[in-house]
């Protein structure tokens, strides 16, 4: 019960605080940044070794290619914040109300602010839920979202470890949809600070207990069965669980589990898990990378085959190849 009590107190105590911070500084993202964002992450990251869920054993690489994905990511995050002034100085209250398609009175700017940020948050969710979706379902999306996947466990470093192209794409067209909606900058800054501690907390290896709060928000102890190798179990696209619950892809502990089995990806013996420059062209080898899997998936499956005199080696070569392009 004090567990559950501490867990919660730290995702709402920080969600407090942000917003407060936000206010505070006139919605200036370099203040918000250098007040609180990045403290955050930093006692977010020490909690992992006083709290920690699971040990905290670094493999090979691992460290150096995930402090090049946080590089990269702060970089793109310059990137974003031109493109959404750039986005308002082009379109203003959105597309749809500045050629007239609809009246201006139904833009969000036109709400009070609190409702403003609800807008802005939901319609974020919403298109984060549909994006990342496509990214396990697409086979060309996924190939860019493995990157991600790739981890064996969650930490806040690892958090950001994810392709540009899909840091890209998935960043920017939830931005521009959501400002289509009229909604102020503000509003957006606001959401998006609240956004980014929940999203924090989903990758912190901490032991926390949310209890029925996993069932509304994507805490760690829930997005682990998004991090399963296993396609069935890894779900959970969305932070606000609403659009799960709603599209039926909402798992959480099936079988009474305390966590996955395994995270990371079904095959791995092609993949470049902790080497950062293997993961950046991942997107330009994955047909043949796909094709030495299954190569070796059909050599292993013709030896069961030959040994215990079972199933179709071929089969089991095509279910195991294709499965190399999905996680779990």
């Amino acid at each position: 019960m004090l567990k559950r009590f501490v867990s919660c107190l730290f995702l709402f105590g920080s969600v407090a605080l942000g917003i407060y911070t936000v206010l505070h500084f006139n919605f200036d993202p370099n203040k918000i940044f250098t007040h609180f964002l990045g403290p955050y992450y930093v006692i977010a990251t020490a909690m992992q070794y006083i709290w920690p869920e699971q040990p905290n054993d670094f493999e090979k690489g691992e460290v150096i290619n995930d402090w090049l994905h946080n590089g990269v990511l702060m970089a793109i995050t310059s990137f974003q914040n031109f493109f959404i002034h750039t986005l308002v100085a082009l379109t203003g209250s959105g597309l749809l109300f500045k050629y007239g398609v609809l009246p201006e009175s139904m833009a969000a700017h036109n709400l009070p602010f609190w409702g403003q940020v609800a807008i802005a948050y939901l319609t974020f969710d919403f298109m984060f839920y549909v994006t990342h979706r496509m990214g396990h379902e697409i086979d060309f999306f996924w190939r860019l979202h493995s990157v991600h996947h790739c981890a064996h466990r969650l930490s806040v470093l690892n958090a950001s470890r994810a392709h540009p192209l899909d840091l890209i794409w998935r960043r920017l067209l939830p931005i521009f949809v959501t400002f289509q909606t009229g909604v102020s900058q503000e509003a957006f800054i606001l959401s998006g600070v609240i956004g980014s501690v929940l999203a924090t907390i989903t990758h912190m290896n901490v032991d926390f207990s949310f209890g029925p709060l996993n069932y509304i928000i994507g805490t760690n102890e829930q997005h682990r069965w998004h991090h399963s190798n296993k396609i069935e179990e890894a779900k959970n696209y969305s932070v606000f669980m609403l659009w799960d619950h709603l599209f039926g892809t909402f798992v959480y502990r099936p079988q009474g589990q305390v966590r996955p089995a395994k995270m990371g990806l079904f095959n791995e013996h092609y993949y470049p898990v902790h080497a950062y420059l293997g993961q950046f062209f991942i997107p330009w080898k994955w047909k043949k990378m796909k094709a030495d899997q299954f190569a070796l998936d059909a050599q292993q499956a013709s030896g069961v085959k030959h040994t215990a005199g079972h199933a179709s080696a071929s089969q089991a070569a095509t279910s195991a190849g294709s499965s190399f392009t999905r996680t779990a």
